[in-house]
């Protein structure tokens, strides 16, 4: 169905895009908080491998969908052509209705790829219903559904923004003393500014909605996925080298997007992108670029400064080897929990 900027790509994007949305989905912060959701360590590792699965299958399905909707359209205009189209199927007048088709140019001369200009890619997952000639209460499921993901992840994000800035950064950094107002007021802070964040990229989005999640995948695979692997796997990892990392890469990556899809931010006010691609990389798959400068800083960084404390290495070999506290230990844990 999407015919435009993902026609014709070159094996190392797709590579690129492939490899950012799978990084970019073990990264991504509103999935990791729900393995605080479950008691154990092995009820935490049982509900990743859960996680995987309908991760999987929903990566397989969605181009499923786009090919089965592509299908169809092709079918209805070579019984129907673009004008029969616009006046006989319900499905494209109610959408010519809402503005996401323009439909009033459609005529016996209109060639597919004129058609298929004509309708907004965004619709698409909830149009496959009516395309289909499904009931209205599908249209309504797939509509809830979609609401609901997106009400998820962003109350997920934003738990994780506020959680981040005011316990991590500005607690545990800016202002060690802070008291628990302090930090509750700096995190409802951090969320009326992420909403605001938010609110401006859905007004001025990079690209459409495929695009838009392929960019906050690559972002996630530049900022936070090298710092879950080096967290887990290396404990020679320090703070300054994954506060350095994490920065670079993802500074990287946001600026490389914007450079290259200022047309689409602007709206046509830049009629052309300040740079089309780097090294043949387009935006859509960048973070593949920014996660390995965020590897390379932070592992130089780290092994150039302080080592960790022995008790955060100790920590991460429990992480990894979980094994059963001693009275001893559970006590002095408590203990540490509460102050």
């Amino acid at each position: 169905m999407y015919t435009g900027p993902f026609s014709n790509l070159s094996m190392l994007n797709v590579f690129s895009i492939t490899f950012v949305l799978m990084a970019g989905t073990a990264g991504l912060p509103h999935v990791i908080v729900r393995f605080y959701t479950v008691k154990t360590v092995k009820d935490a590792r049982w509900s990743a491998v859960w996680a995987i699965v309908f991760i999987g299958i929903l990566y397989t399905v969605a181009p499923a969908i786009a090919m089965f909707s592509r299908l169809e359209i092709l079918q209805s205009f070579s019984e129907l052509g673009a004008q029969g189209m616009a006046q006989q199927l319900s499905w494209v007048q109610n959408w010519t209705q809402a503005g996401l088709i323009e439909s009033s140019g459609w005529t016996a001369d209109t060639t597919v790829q004129q058609m298929l200009g004509g309708i907004d890619r965004d619709i698409i997952v909830l149009a496959t219903p009516e395309l289909a000639g499904l009931s209205a209460w599908v249209v309504g499921l797939v509509a809830a559904g979609g609401l609901a993901a997106a009400l998820s992840t962003a109350s997920g994000l934003m738990i994780v923004i506020s959680s981040s800035l005011a316990h991590d950064i500005y607690g545990e950094v800016i202002n060690p003393d802070a008291s628990e107002q302090k930090r509750l007021r700096v995190g409802r802070q951090a969320i009326f500014v992420g909403v605001i964040v938010a609110g401006l990229a859905g007004i001025y989005p990079p690209g459409f909605v495929a695009e838009v999640v392929a960019f906050a995948f690559g972002l996630a695979a530049a900022s936070f996925f090298p710092i879950l692997v080096l967290g887990i796997f290396w404990k020679r990892c320090n703070r300054q080298g994954a506060v350095a990392g994490m920065i670079a890469g993802l500074a990287f990556t946001f600026i490389m997007i914007v450079l290259m899809r200022i047309h689409v931010i602007t709206e046509g006010a830049i009629a052309e992108p300040f740079i089309d691609s780097f090294f043949g990389i387009n935006a859509q798959g960048i973070g593949i670029v920014g996660m390995l400068i965020n590897f390379a800083l932070t592992i130089g960084i780290s092994l150039n400064t302080e080592a960790p404390p022995q008790e955060v290495q100790d920590l991460v070999e429990q992480v990894r080897y979980p094994r059963e506290l001693t009275p001893e230990e559970l006590e002095e844990a408590v203990a540490e929990a509460h102050g």
